[in-house]
């Protein structure tokens, strides 16, 4: 098609490249000879340095012929102009970036039919990835209150390996929720059927009303507790923590069943010497490296191993960085699988506060380590 863009700044410029990508025809109307001089040095389009606005510029980029004409200056004044005078002499299909919305029923009345709200795409997009952290991508539907949204299935999700259609069988999915696409790991794009299967680590694209979204999410991202025999081994090694000995065995099963099951492939840095410690790991299967600050391996914790728990109960920052050496498969404890447990039995966290304070009395050689906000709140 032959496409006539008004403006070459930052979005002008990026939209012409795109659309020479795809063997469009464009001509750019810009009015800094430098910008036009980059534009077709760097992108190769035709370029006419003058006013969008003047009908003569416009006549020598061709709008007559044009089959589509896209306004992006940078008022919104500039842009009616624009859009008015192309009504005059061409036929071509308007578009327009939008900045102020109060232009809304100016542009409707001049004809135009394709606006792009700039603030309104941002920030529905910025209030989506607020209120959906898993949601990596987003994009409202026009005139609706329907949302475009991707989001990638985690490993152990309890959707990995069911069909589209097994999941919107589920009891509570939301019906109006529609499966768009899916997109692999290797960025292989698929329209899914119903007998399409959900796997892991592969992004999916839907549309669901945003009332909506929070349910589906949910459904789509849910990962199931640890089995019964692998919270029990998980309990097993729990309790040789010394500072965990306190508990009984129902209150370790359940520190154990709150666990979250990690995959990581060789290495991956769980976290960095100096970082906060929110969670524990205990070693499923394979190895991880205790690294200084030099980057010389001081520890390595195998199968059945555990790491990480001084830093979470003290609030003092990660002594070390942890660096998976082959694949790993990890149980992250957190803080708050601890709270619920300390919170019903009070004498429990006061037996767990005397053991970790002569275990850090070891550890420091008697000194008194500095005040930090730890598993306790204080």
């Amino acid at each position: 098609m032959k496409i006539v863009i008004a403006g070459g700044g930052r979005v002008g410029g990026a939209l012409a490249a795109r659309l020479v990508s795809e063997h469009h025809t464009v001509t750019v109307i810009e009015r800094d000879a430098g910008i036009c001089a980059r534009l077709f040095e760097e992108v190769g389009v035709v370029t006419v340095c003058g006013d969008a606005t003047n009908p003569r510029v416009l006549e020598a980029a061709g709008i007559s012929t044009a089959d589509v004409a896209a306004a992006v200056l940078a008022h919104d004044p500039a842009n009616l102009a624009f859009t008015m005078l192309v009504r005059a002499v061409s036929s071509a299909r308007l578009m327009v970036r939008m900045l102020d919305t109060n232009y809304r029923e100016a542009y409707r009345l001049a004809g135009v039919k394709e606006l792009v709200a700039e603030a309104e795409v941002v920030v529905a997009k910025m209030t989506t990835a607020i209120d959906f952290p898993q949601v990596s991508g987003s994009l409202p539907l026009t005139n609706s209150d329907a949302l475009l949204f991707e989001l990638t299935i985690p490993s152990r999700a309890r959707v990995a390996g069911q069909t589209v259609a097994q999941v919107r069988t589920l009891e509570g999915f939301p019906r109006e929720c529609i499966f768009i696409a899916m997109v692999d790991p290797q960025g292989n794009t698929q329209l899914p059927e119903g007998n399409t299967q959900l796997r892991a680590g592969s992004t999916v694209i839907l549309v669901a009303r945003r009332a909506q979204v929070a349910t589906a999410v949910e459904f789509l991202t849910a990962e199931p507790p640890l089995g019964a025999g692998l919270a029990s081994s998980l309990a097993t090694t729990l309790r040789k923590l010394d500072f965990l000995s306190p508990l009984s065995d129902d209150e370790l099963e359940n520190v154990a069943r709150g666990a979250e099951l990690l995959q990581k492939p060789a290495g991956t840095e769980l976290f960095r010497q100096g970082d906060p410690g929110e969670t524990f790991y205990v070693v499923v299967s394979g190895e991880v490296a205790m690294k200084d600050g030099s980057r010389n391996t001081v520890a390595t914790v195998k199968q059945g191993g555990f790491f990480g728990e001084l830093a979470l109960l003290t609030g003092e920052p990660r002594n070390a960085t942890a660096v998976t050496t082959t694949p790993c498969e990890l149980a992250a404890v957190g803080r708050d699988d601890f709270r619920g447990v300390m919170m019903a039995n009070p004498a429990v966290a006061l037996e767990m506060s005397r053991i970790l304070g002569q275990r850090l009395s070891r550890v420091q050689g008697g000194q008194v380590p500095p005040k930090r906000r730890g598993l306790f709140g204080r």
